[in-house]
C-alpha cells in the first residue's frame, strides 16, 4: 500500500501536467476560441508581465517556471527578441506544482525581473547555468501573492484554454487570436509571428 503522502504527490503532479501544453502549438480561429483570447486581452491590463523588447507588435505568454513547453518556446523565441517591431510579455503564473511559486517569485521579487526571468529559463535548458535561488516561503511578499493571483485570474479568461504556455494577441486584422503550447517548427513560429498586429 503506498503512503498517503506518495499518492498526494502523484495526484499533485498528475494535475500539474494537464495544464501544461506539449509542443503542438495549435492556432484557435472559432468564434468560441477567439472569445477566449478577447477575454484574456481584455483583462491583460490587470496583469504584471516581464517584458522583452521594445516593439508595438505585441506577444503575451503565460509560463510556469515549472512547464518545460514554456521553456521550449522561451528558447524558440530568442532569434526574435528586438526584431519586427516585436514584444514578448511574459506573464508568471504559479499553477503547475507546489515549487511555482518560490521560483516565480524568484523572477518577480528579482532587482532586475528580466534578468531573473531569463536566467530561469536558461538554467532550465542547461542545468549547468546557475539557477535564481528562490525565496523561503515567509520571505514571498504580500504583493508578490496579489501579482501571481492578479496574474492567474486573467489565465482563467481563457476558460477551457486555462493551461500554458498560453499565447495571445492580435492579428493584423486586430482580431485576438489563441495559441496552446510552442509551435512545432521554424516555420510555423515564423507564420505565427507574422501575422501578428500592432
Amino acid at each position: 500500500m503506498k503512503p498517503i503522502s506518495s499518492i498526494l504527490l502523484s495526484t499533485i503532479l498528475a494535475a500539474g501536467l494537464l495544464l501544461c501544453q506539449p509542443a503542438k502549438a495549435q492556432q484557435h480561429n472559432d468564434p468560441a476560441d477567439m472569445r477566449a483570447a478577447a477575454q484574456v486581452l481584455q483583462h491583460l491590463g490587470a496583469a504584471t508581465s516581464i517584458d522583452e523588447g521594445q516593439g508595438k507588435r505585441q506577444v503575451t505568454v503565460f509560463f510556469d517556471p515549472n512547464c518545460p513547453y514554456c521553456r521550449q518556446l522561451y528558447s524558440d523565441l530568442r532569434p526574435w527578441v528586438g526584431k519586427d517591431d516585436l514584444q514578448f510579455r511574459w506573464v508568471a503564473v504559479a499553477i503547475l506544482a507546489p515549487s511555482s511559486l518560490g521560483k516565480a517569485a524568484a523572477i518577480l521579487q528579482a532587482k532586475d525581473p528580466l534578468q531573473a526571468f531569463r536566467a530561469m529559463e536558461d538554467h532550465g535548458l542547461d542545468p549547468s547555468l546557475p539557477e535564481p535561488a528562490p525565496p523561503d516561503a515567509g520571505q514571498i511578499t504580500a504583493r508578490t501573492r496579489r501579482t501571481l493571483k492578479i496574474n492567474d485570474a486573467v489565465l482563467k479568461r481563457a476558460g477551457a484554454y486555462y493551461s500554458v504556455p498560453l499565447v495571445v494577441f492580435r492579428n493584423r486584422q486586430g482580431r485576438p487570436q489563441l495559441l496552446l503550447g510552442a509551435p512545432r517548427s521554424e516555420r510555423a513560429l515564423a507564420e505565427v509571428l507574422q501575422s501578428v498586429g500592432h
